[in-house]
C-alpha cells in the first residue's frame, strides 16, 4: 500500500504543477498583453517578456509550504483512512470485492478534496502572474510615476462567500494601490475569521481575479 500511496501522490503532484505553470503563464501574458498593445497612434507599448526570473518565482510558488502541506496530509489521511477499511473488513469478514470498492471510495473522496485545493491554488497562481508581469511593467516605467492602483473581480453567485461579498464593496472604483489592496483584504478577512493568503485571495474557494485599474 505504501507504493500505491507514493505513485497516487506523485501523479496528481504531476496534474498540478502543470496546470499551475499554464495558470502561471496564462495570468503573466494576459497581463503584459496590456502594454504590449498598441492603443493609440500616440501610446509606446513596452514588450514585457517571460524571462528565466519568472522562471524562479514561478518554481519559488510551486514549491510553498501550502501546497507541500496539502499533500502530506492527503497521505497521512488516506493511509490511515485504508488501514480502517482493511481492519473492518477482516473483522467483518467482507469480501475482497467489497473492501476494494470502500478503498476506492476513501481514495476518491480525499483527492476530491486535493482537488478543491488545487483548483484555488491554479486561481491564485494565475493571480501570482498577473501580478508579476504588472511589477515588471512598473519597474520600467518613470520613478515619477504614480504607482498603479488594482482591483479584484470577485465572481458572483451563491457560493461566493460574505466575505468576498463585502470585499467587492469595499474596493472604490479607482481602484486600491497594492499595499492598500492587501490591508482591506486583511481586515476584511480578520473580521469574518480568515487568513489572507497570497496577493489575491482570502481563503479557499473563491474566483478571484486581480486586475490593474487603468
Amino acid at each position: 500500500m505504501p507504493m500505491l500511496m507514493i505513485g497516487l501522490i506523485k501523479e496528481i503532484k504531476a496534474l498540478v504543477s502543470e496546470a499551475q505553470r499554464k495558470s502561471y503563464i496564462n495570468g503573466f501574458k494576459s497581463a503584459a498583453d496590456e502594454f504590449n498593445v498598441k492603443i493609440t497612434k500616440e501610446a509606446i507599448p513596452v514588450s514585457i517578456s517571460f524571462d528565466q526570473n519568472d522562471e524562479a518565482a514561478l518554481a519559488a510558488i510551486q514549491d510553498g509550504k501550502v501546497q507541500s502541506k496539502s499533500y502530506s496530509e492527503l497521505s497521512t489521511r488516506l493511509s490511515a483512512r485504508l488501514n480502517v477499511i482493511i481492519a473492518e473488513s477482516i473483522a467483518e469478514g467482507r469480501s475482497i470485492n467489497s473492501t476494494v470498492a470502500k478503498m476506492q471510495e476513501a481514495v476518491y473522496l480525499e483527492t476530491g478534496s486535493l482537488r478543491r485545493i488545487a483548483r484555488t491554488e491554479i486561481i491564485n497562481i494565475g493571480n501570482e502572474g498577473r501580478l508579476a508581469a504588472y511589477e515588471k511593467q512598473e519597474g520600467q516605467r518613470p520613478k515619477q510615476k504614480k504607482p498603479f492602483r488594482y482591483t479584484l473581480i470577485v465572481a458572483p453567485g451563491l457560493r461566493t462567500c460574505p466575505a468576498h461579498l463585502e470585499l467587492a464593496t469595499r474596493i472604490p472604483a479607482r481602484g486600491l494601490v497594492m499595499n492598500e489592496l492587501i490591508e482591506l483584504q486583511q481586515q476584511v478577512g480578520s473580521s469574518h475569521g480568515m487568513a489572507l493568503s497570497g496577493n489575491s485571495l482570502l481563503h479557499p474557494n473563491q474566483r478571484t481575479v486581480l486586475v490593474r485599474v487603468p
